[in-house]
């Protein structure tokens, strides 16, 4: 469902620290894709999200 939204970080509750700080420093460092007109706004991606919705 996130495949090509370059500004999705996924987190998972058995994640160490040190893995959500990795996740933190990688998406920092590709950032940019945050400002791409193409990155939907939180509306948007809050209505792609409910389509895929399967809980």
């Amino acid at each position: 469902m996130w495949q090509g939204m370059k500004s999705v970080m996924l987190f998972d509750p058995k994640d160490s620290q040190a893995e959500t700080e990795r996740k933190w420093l990688e998406w920092n460092d590709h950032k940019s894709a945050v400002q791409d007109k193409a990155v939907p706004n939180a509306e948007q991606t809050q209505a792609y999200l409910r389509k895929y919705d399967t809980a």
